[in-house]
């Protein structure tokens, strides 16, 4: 599938509710605010090269050594490094279906095979859909594989990989073959569904890295901080490739201070997932098959193109996000909003998504 790295990003303009982006709706703490405020008057200086200081507050969050740990532009930008050091102009790639789209377009720019293994049909039954099959990545895994990729919580399914079965998959996987575990959305994963972290888990593996970002539950998606921690030869590596002063002094400065702030990050984390099951909760009395997931989002299965659909809501004013990157064309990404902004949402829903069997308004010709 050829893919315009622009058809995969960027929120509709004009939606007065804006559910498309996986955006934190809670806003930054206080004291990131503070601090990136603090930083940007001294704009007219470079900010520190090494991010040294946020690294070490990373490596102190992350319970590693200050050089297993490297910062990008979003952890996007850290996973293009990766996969251009691990595949280095050949190799494969591979993950499961409809994994985060970064993946396919890293490969891409690093000349290497991209390779997905299916996953299970979508939500049916009140069931979530998009299971995940450990045996059959590692079936997968070939003399070219130089990479496997999960994103755990997947985006954009919210399907995930129990600690068991990450660990099936670590021990499974060749010792020379590079495990990646993006935990982009592991704040609204923990203790839910037998889910476990890396940093939970003892993984037999001596390859394994980790990608993380502030993007999502620190609320920071506009300063772009994001980082890699895993073996410190392959971390360097990584780092060498990135841009000198990629990271703004206010964005270090923000994350250094959003990072310490627990009890912010707290709330934002309930109140999103409490948004999650009053989203779940009501489609589903709606009749609306969806997967709930364990990210700040729902997918909804429509039954019938999206394109019509996101066009309905857009009309009503609430931007939801269309999935045909993801090889997903009857289904839509509903992000978590505020309490308002999900009732927003679920008042147009009870127009445009009416009971199954009957089109949606203004797709009836399809």
């Amino acid at each position: 599938m050829t893919l315009a790295s622009s058809a995969a990003v960027g929120p509709p303009p004009g939606m007065a509710v804006r559910l498309s982006s996986n955006e934190s709706p809670y806003g930054p703490s206080p004291a990131a605010l503070e601090a990136a405020a603090r930083a940007l008057a001294e704009a007219h200086r470079y900010p520190d090269d090494q991010s040294l200081a946020l690294r070490t507050a990373i490596a102190e969050h992350e319970d590693r050594p200050l050089e297993q740990v490297a910062v990008g532009n979003g952890s996007a930008a850290v996973l293009m490094d990766l996969v251009a050091e691990v595949c280095a102009g050949a190799g494969e790639v591979l993950t499961f279906a409809h994994a985060f789209v970064v993946y396919r377009l890293a490969a891409r720019n690093a000349g290497a095979r991209y390779l997905e293994v299916a996953t299970g049909p979508g939500a049916r039954d009140a069931r979530d859909g998009y299971a995940r099959d450990v045996d059959a990545l590692l079936a997968a895994v070939g003399p070219d594989t130089r990479l496997v990729c999960v994103d755990n919580p997947g985006n954009p399914t919210g399907a995930h990989l129990t600690g068991e079965q990450l660990t099936a998959l670590a021990s499974g996987l060749p010792d020379e073959v590079v495990l990646l575990i993006d935990e982009a959305y592991h704040h609204y994963a923990t203790a839910q569904r037998g889910y476990a972290t890396v940093a939970e888990l003892d993984l037999d593996h001596p390859r394994v890295v980790v990608t993380r970002t502030c993007s999502k539950a620190h609320a920071l998606a506009g300063l772009r901080v994001g980082w890699v921690s895993g073996p410190r030869e392959l971390v360097s590596a990584v780092d060498a490739r990135r841009p000198r002063f990629n990271l703004t002094a206010p964005a270090q400065a923000a994350a250094i201070a959003s990072l310490a702030d627990h009890e912010h990050l707290a709330r934002g984390v309930r109140a999103t997932l409490d948004g999650r099951r009053r989203l779940a909760t009501a489609l589903r009395a709606q009749g609306v098959q969806l997967t709930e997931g364990l990210g700040n989002f729902v997918t909804v299965e429509l039954g019938v193109p999206a394109g019509p659909v996101v066009d309905a809501y857009a009309a009503a004013g609430v931007g939801v996000r269309p999935l045909a990157p993801y090889g997903l064309h009857e289904q839509v990404r509903v992000s978590v909003g505020t309490e308002p902004e999900v009732t927003a949402f679920l008042e147009a829903s009870s127009a445009i998504l009416p009971p199954p069997g009957t089109p949606p308004p203004g797709v009836n010709a399809l």
